[in-house]
């Protein structure tokens, strides 16, 4: 036997005679995996963070503007529904609101929506317009009203 061997025969020798091996393995195992896994973790830099925040700051205005232009815009595509005028009021009590400029991670819930059309006189196409509504957002029918146009 080399003295290579010899070495390496010794090493294995020791090893055996180790009580609770498995466990110590098991241990080993478990610091490469998290080594592993926070090497992946990318920090968090001081821009990537200041970006985030710029992009989710919209003004109550802006926001409220764009949801009712895309209801709006959505809701005139239904058969029998023309001229469609849309407004949206929202519950600002549970978001940060500083300088017109919604703050919080989350937006604000929507309150209410009056919806002013031409055509939604017929039932079938209120209750059309009514369903669109609720597919889009999470609010019940009292906070809905479907009002006809002139």
């Amino acid at each position: 036997m080399s003295e290579n061997q010899k070495v390496k025969f010794k090493w294995l020798e020791k090893i055996k005679n180790v009580k609770h091996i498995e466990i110590i393995i098991i241990v080993i195992f478990a610091i490469v995996i998290f080594l592993i896994y926070s090497s992946t973790l990318k920090p968090k830099s001081s821009s990537s963070s200041t970006t985030k925040s710029e992009t989710n700051e919209l003004t109550i205005n802006s926001y409220v503007d764009d949801l009712e232009k895309n209801l709006e815009n959505t809701l005139s595509k239904i058969k029998g529904v023309d001229d469609v005028n849309v407004m949206i009021s929202l519950d600002l009590s549970e978001a940060t609101v500083e300088d017109n400029i919604i703050k919080s991670s989350t937006f604000p819930k929507i309150k209410g929506i009056v919806v002013v059309a031409k055509g939604v006189e017929n039932t079938n196409v209120k209750l059309t317009v009514l369903k669109a509504i609720q597919a889009v957002v999470e609010i019940n029918n009292g906070c809905i009203e479907i009002l006809s146009s002139n």
